[in-house]
C-alpha cells in the first residue's frame, strides 16, 4: 500500500489527511485495508491455480485498479473521500475473489448449481465439460460470490473484514459494488440510491456507491496491459482455445495514456503477427467494451448532473485500419472490419422468413402454435407443474370492422418488454438458445426443457398473413402493468409501436401469456387464403390446425369465424386406435374420393404395432394394403406432437427428436433396424393370422424381402407368355442360372394396351414397401433391397459377373413404350 500512497494521486488524495482531517479515522480503515489484503492474497493467488488458463487476478491486478482509475478519472480534485477509497479497494480485492474455489469452498456447491447442470445436459458428459461447466459457473456466478466474500464467512472460519463494526455497517455495500462488475449497468442503478452518509464517520465521508460501481466496472475494463500475463510466449503457446488469444494480445499491451482528445490510447511493444490475427480483434472486442464502459459511466454521471470521467473513450476503437496502423500494430496484414454485414435485414428477413422459405402462407399458423406450445411447457417446467391440464391455447378467426382476423393466444410464461422489443425481432438469433435465456431460466434445460423453435426466424412468417400486427403479452411474474402491446402496422417495413394494451387486449391474456392477432391479407376461406388454399373438403380452421398439429401436449380451442368451437385434446393422438386414428387423420380434400378406401381399411380388423426398444416407443405404426390401385398416406412422423412429414403406405405415427431444416420437414430418422424388423415381424404375422395376404401381397412381399423373413419360394420376378403372368421363385431363379450364362430383367411401361404380350427375360416385381425414410441412417444397409437380393443370388451361383444397364427414359418418354428399364446380367468365366 504504500506504493499506491506514493505513485498513484488518486490512492493519495483519497486518504490524505491535509484535505481530510481525522488522522484516526484514516488511520483506521487503513489498518483494515490492511488486514483485508493479508487475508485475501493467497485466496487471489489460487485463482491461477484453479483456472490456469486466465490472466492475472491476484493482488497486483486490484492495486493495479488504482492507476487505471486515476487516468480514467483524471485530476478531479477530492473525487473520492477516504470512506469511498476504503469501499473502492475492498471492492478491488474482492470483485473478482469468486473465481476461487478455496474462499469460499464451494466447490462441490458449483457442481449442483443449475448453470453448470444446464451446461452438462447441453454440452455432454466428459471430463473436459465439466471443467468447461465449472469455468461457465464461475464466470457468470463470481459476482454473487464476491457478495458473499464481503459478509459471510470464509473457508477458513473467519471473516474477511474482521472489524465487526465495518463489515455489519459497510460489508454488504462492498459486496454489491463487488458484484456490480459482473450485471448490466441497471443494476447499479437499482441497487444503489442517493449516497450513504455513516453516523460513524465524517458528514463530508459519504458514499456514492453508484460513481464507485462505475469505476470499479472501467478500471476492471482497462486493465489489459501485459502485467495480467506472467507467463512466457513458449508457455502461452501451449494454452488452448480462445484464452490463448487473450494472453497473447494481453502479453503485447502496454499502459494507456490518455490522448489531447481525452481518449485512452493503447499501445503495443511488438506488432501482431498475421497469425495472430484472432488475438488482435479478441483485443479490439475487449477495447469496444471498454469504450462502451466509459460513455456508459459518463452519460450516467451526466443524468445525474455529477462530474463525468476525463477519459471519454478508447482512441481508434471505430477506425480499426487506423487502430491497427498506429496502435494496436499489425504486421504483414491489414486490420480491415470485413466481418459480415447485413445492411439490408428487412430483406433478409421477408425473403428467408416468408412464403420463399415456408412456400405456403398456412405454415404461418403451424409457427405462431409451436411458439404457444414452447411458452406453455416453459411455464410448466418453470413452476414445477408437469400436467397437461396447465396451459391452454386458443386459436379464432373473427370478424372486425368487416376485416378478417386470426388471433392465437396462450396462457405460457409470456414476455418481458425487453424480450418483446429485442430477442423477438432479433431475426435469427434464437432464445432459446441463448445465454439470456439460460440465465433467465437457471436448470430448466436440466429439467428437460427443450424448444420446439431453434432457429430463431418463425415469428416472422407472421407477416405472410398480413403486415397488421399486435402482440400483447404479460410476462409470469411480473405487474400487469407490465403488460405491453407491440403494433406492427406495416409489417416489418416500419418500426413497431410499443404501448400500454387496451381493455379488449388486456382481456384477452388472463393471469399471464401472449395474444398475437393478425389482419388477414386475403380471405381466409378463399382458394388463396389460410385455410382455403389448403383445399381440405370442409374448409374449416379447425381442420387445417388438426393437420399441423395432431397430437401436442397443449390443449388446443379452435373457433371458427361463425363461432362453431371444436377442441385437440393433448396427446390425443397416442391414445387412439387403428380405427379412431384413421378417422382422425384421414382429412379429405377437394377432389378426393378415399371413402370407400377407408371403410375398406376399417373393415380389415388390423391393429396399430409397436416399435420400441426395450421400454422406449419410437412410434406406432401398421402397413396399408393398396386396393384398386389407390394408396393413402395415414401415417405421420412428429416432432412434439407437431407434423414434420407423411409416411407413405402405413396408418400410424413416428416420434422425432430432432428436426434438421429450417422449414420442419426433414427429421433425423431415429428407429434401430433390430427394433423394426420386430415390427416387421409382428406385422407379418398380422397378416397371416387375419388371412390378408392377397391384399397386401406384393408390400407383403416386399416386407419379407427387407427383413429377410423368406425362404427359396420367395417370388423374385415374373415372367410373361401370351399376356399372363407367372411367379418366378429364388428357387426357379437358380434353376435358371444354372443353365444359363446370361439374363434380362426388364420394367414393365405404365400402360397395358403399350405392353407387349410376351418377354423373353424376367419382370422385375415392384413390390411397394420400403422404411428407408425412417430406419436410422447407420442401419439401411441392413435392410435388403430388390438388388441385394438378386445380386445374392447370382453370386452364390455364378460367383461373378457383369452388369449393364439401359434406361429407356433417357431417350425419351412414351406414354405407350413397352418397357422403361432393362437390366442385363452375364456370367464371367473362371
Amino acid at each position: 500500500m504504500n506504493e499506491l500512497e506514493e505513485n498513484n494521486e488518486l490512492f493519495k488524495n483519497s486518504f490524505d489527511i491535509s484535505i481530510w482531517k481525522n488522522k484516526d479515522k484514516i488511520d483506521y480503515i487503513k489498518e483494515n485495508i490492511l488486514s483485508v489484503e493479508r487475508t485475501i492474497e493467497e485466496y487471489l493467488s489460487n485463482i491461477i491455480v484453479d483456472f490456469p488458463q486466465l490472466t492475472d487476478h491476484s493482488l497486483n491486478h486490484s492495486r493495479m485498479l488504482w492507476n487505471y482509475s486515476k487516468i480514467i478519472i483524471g485530476s478531479t480534485p477530492n473525487f473520492l473521500n477516504p470512506l469511498e477509497g476504503f469501499i473502492l479497494h475492498l471492492a478491488f480485492l474482492i470483485h473478482d475473489s469468486g473465481m476461487c474455489y478455496s474462499i469460499l469452498n464451494n466447490l462441490e456447491e458449483m457442481k449442483k448449481d443449475p448453470l453448470y447442470l444446464d451446461y452438462i445436459k447441453q454440452n455432454g458428459d466428459s471430463e473436459t465439460t465439466y471443467k468447461e461447466a465449472l469455468f461457465y459457473v464461475v464466470r457468470y456466478r463470481h459476482g454473487d460470490y464476491a457478495q458473499k466474500v464481503a459478509t459471510e464467512k470464509l473457508s477458513n472460519g473467519d471473516y474477511l473484514i474482521k472489524d465487526i463494526s465495518l463489515r455489519e455497517e459497510l460489508g454488504l455495500i462492498v459486496g454489491k459494488i463487488s458484484k456490480s462488475h459482473s450485471c448490466n449497468t441497471n443494476y447499479i442503478e437499482r441497487e444503489f440510491g442517493t449516497k450513504y452518509c455513516s453516523p460513524n464517520f465524517p458528514t463530508d465521508w459519504s458514499v456514492d456507491c453508484q460513481k464507485i460501481s462505475f469505476i470499479l466496472r472501467t478500471a476492471d475494463a482497462a486493465h489489459l496491459d501485459n502485467l495480467r500475463t506472467p507467463k512466457s510466449n513458449k508457455l502461452i503457446s501451449e494454452i488452448e482455445g480462445i484464452s490463448k488469444e487473450h494472453w497473447t494480445f494481453q502479453k503485447k499491451l502496454g499502459f494507456p495514456v490518455l490522448s489531447e482528445d481525452n481518449l485512452l490510447t493503447y499501445s503495443t511493444n511488438n506488432p501482431f503477427s498475421e497469425k495472430e490475427q484472432k488475438a488482435w480483434w479478441l483485443c479490439h472486442e475487449a477495447l469496444t467494451v471498454l469504450d462502451r464502459e466509459i460513455k456508459s459511466a459518463n452519460e450516467f454521471f451526466e443524468t445525474k448532473n455529477q462530474t463525468p470521467f476525463k477519459a471519454k473513450g478508447v482512441k481508434s476503437i471505430n477506425d480499426t485500419l487506423e487502430l491497427g496502423k498506429e496502435y494496436i500494430r499489425t504486421d504483414g496484414w491489414v486490420s480491415l472490419d470485413s466481418k459480415i454485414k447485413v445492411t439490408n435485414p428487412v430483406h433478409i428477413a421477408t425473403e428467408l422468413g416468408g412464403i420463399k422459405l415456408y412456400g405456403n402462407i398456412h405454415f404461418a399458423l403451424r409457427e405462431l402454435i409451436q411458439n404457444s406450445i414452447d411458452a406453455i411447457n416453459l411455464y410448466r417446467m418453470h413452476t414445477g407443474q408437469d400436467n397437461l391440464n396447465v396451459g391452454e391455447i386458443n386459436i379464432s378467426l373473427e370478424i372486425e370492422n368487416d376485416e378478417p382476423f386470426l388471433i392465437v393466444t396462450d396462457n405460457g410464461i409470456g414476455m418481458s418488454q425487453t424480450i418483446l422489443t429485442n430477442e423477438l425481432l432479433d431475426f435469427g438469433g434464437s432464445y432459446w438458445k441463448s445465454d439470456k435465456f439460460t440465465r433467465e431460466f437457471e436448470g430448466i434445460n436440466h429439467k428437460g426443457f427443450e424448444s420446439i423453435g431453434k432457429f430463431g426466424i418463425g415469428f416472422f412468417s407472421v407477416f405472410m398473413l398480413g403486415e397488421f400486427v399486435n402482440i400483447t403479452s404479460w410476462k409470469f411474474g411480473e405487474s400487469i402493468s407490465n403488460m405491453k402491446t407491440l403494433d406492427f402496422h406495416d409489417g416489418i417495413n416500419s418500426n413497431p409501436i410499443l404501448r400500454k394494451p387496451d381493455l379488449k387486449e388486456r382481456n384477452r391474456i388472463i393471469d399471464r401469456g401472449t395474444s398475437i392477432k393478425v389482419k388477414l391479407d386475403i380471405d381466409p376461406y378463399s382458394k388463396l387464403g389460410i385455410v382455403g388454399n389448403s383445399l381440405f373438403s370442409n374448409n374449416l380452421l379447425f381442420t387445417l390446425i388438426k393437420y399441423f398439429v395432431p397430437s401436442s401436449n397443449v390443449k388446443i380451442n379452435v373457433k371458427e369465424i361463425d363461432g362453431t368451437l371444436n377442441t385437440i385434446l393433448p396427446k390425443h393422438l397416442f391414445n387412439l386406435e387403428f380405427n379412431g386414428l384413421v378417422d382422425f387423420l384421414f382429412l379429405q380434400r377437394e377432389n378426393q374420393l378415399f371413402n370407400g378406401l377407408i371403410d375398406t381399411y376399417k373393415q380389415l380388423n388390423i391393429g396399430l404395432i409397436e416399435i420400441k426398444e426395450d421400454d422406449f416407443l419410437y412410434g406406432k405404426l401398421v402397413l396399408l394394403p393398396q386396393i384398386n390401385n389407390q394408396e393413402i398416406s395415414l401415417a405421420i412422423t412428429l416432432s412434439k406432437g407437431i407434423r414434420v412429414s407423411d409416411i407413405g403406405g402405413f396408418a400410424g405415427y413416428i416420434n422425432t427428436e430432432e428436426v434438421i431444416s429450417i422449414k420442419r420437414d426433414s427429421f433425423s430418422k431415429i428407429v434401430p433396424y433390430d427394433s423394426m424388423k420386430n415390427w416387421a415381424i409382428e406385422q407379418k404375422n398380422m397378416i397371416e393370422s387375419l388371412n390378408l395376404i392377397n391384399f397386401y401381397y406384393l408390400k407383403y412381399l416386399g416386407l419379407l424381402m427387407t427383413f429377410n423373413l423368406h425362404d427359396d419360394s420367395f417370388p423374385i420376378f415374373v415372367t410373361k407368355k401370351d399376356s399372363n403372368y407367372t411367379l418366378i421363385t429364388i428357387h426357379d431363379f437358380i434353376n435358371h442360372l444354372k443353365s444359363n450364362s446370361e439374363f434380362k430383367i426388364y420394367r414393365e411401361g405404365h400402360t397395358l394396351s403399350g405392353r407387349l404380350p410376351n418377354c423373353d427375360g424376367f419382370i422385375d416385381l415392384q413390390y411397394g414397401f420400403s422404411v428407408n425414410e425412417i430406419v436410422k441412417e447407420e442401419d439401411i444397409p441392413k435392410l435388403i433391397q430388390r438388388k441385394d437380393l438378386i445380386e445374392k443370388v447370382i453370386t452364390n451361383t455364378w460367383n461373378s459377373f457383369e452388369h449393364s444397364e439401359d434406361n429407356l427414359l433417357h431417350r425419351g418418354y412414351q406414354l405407350d413404350m413397352p418397357y422403361m428399364y432393362i437390366e442385363t446380367y452375364k456370367k464371367l468365366s473362371p
